[in-house]
């Protein structure tokens, strides 16, 4: 199976960590600072027409908010126009913001959405320089070094993420992806076993497990 193939099945299994399209559990931290009461209402309310056409309003006046660039690109997130989105973030992120959301919304973007790994990776580690122990930006670095085809930097970025929170079931699914790939199949073997554990009723972990089993050498 190709990687595009893969990712895309473990995508089925997996909830992507992916804020910058509003996934659940990640509403953007800074809508708890003030912006604008009534812009940050829409935003936070998920009203995004009207959370652009009232952030955009005060950056007319306020070019410079670095803020109401931040929440702008957020709200055209939701929208589905990633360009904008990310020329948003980026425009926060010259004036000064430096939040954890911000980079890890705009390091998301630059891997889901444009598919520009290596951007995405200098973005999550500023990210990671601002949380390091944030297992979710781990977990990104991991992804986007796997979309490189680095895989040595994406098993270390996967057992940093693990470290820190070993019920995270996406980064035992990578590792177990990744161990197969490499025909390291105790190690496939222990990682699916995992996440097996975790989600008893994973059928993509059954499968992976019956290809494992398959596979070893002493199985034929």
């Amino acid at each position: 199976m190709d990687r595009k193939r893969v990712i895309v099945a473990l995508f089925s299994l997996l909830i992507f960590i992916g804020c910058s399209t509003g996934r659940p559990g990640q509403s953007p931290s800074v809508i708890q600072t003030i912006c604008d009461k009534e812009a940050d209402f829409h935003l936070e309310a998920g009203n995004w027409d009207k959370a652009i056409e009232f952030h955009e309003a005060i950056l007319r006046d306020k070019p410079d908010f670095a803020l109401a660039h931040y929440h702008l690109g957020y709200a055209y997130g939701f929208k589905e126009d990633h360009d904008r989105e990310i020329q948003e973030y980026e425009k926060a992120i010259q004036l000064g913001l430096k939040k954890f959301d911000l980079f890890y919304n705009a390091g998301m973007v630059y891997a889901e959405y444009l598919g520009d790994y290596d951007k995405a990776l200098e973005v999550f580690k500023q990210a990671e320089r601002i949380d390091p122990k944030n297992d979710e930006i781990h977990y990104a670095l991991g992804l986007a070094h796997w979309f490189k085809e680095a895989e040595s930097g994406a098993v270390a970025e996967l057992l940093r993420t693990i470290n820190l929170n070993p019920r995270h079931i996406e980064a035992h699914a990578l590792l177990g992806e990744i161990y197969l790939r490499r025909g390291q199949y105790d190690f496939a073997k222990a990682e699916w076993e995992m996440v097996l554990e975790l989600d008893p009723h994973n059928e993509m972990a059954k499968r992976r497990l019956q290809e494992i089993g398959d596979a070893r050498p002493e199985s034929r």
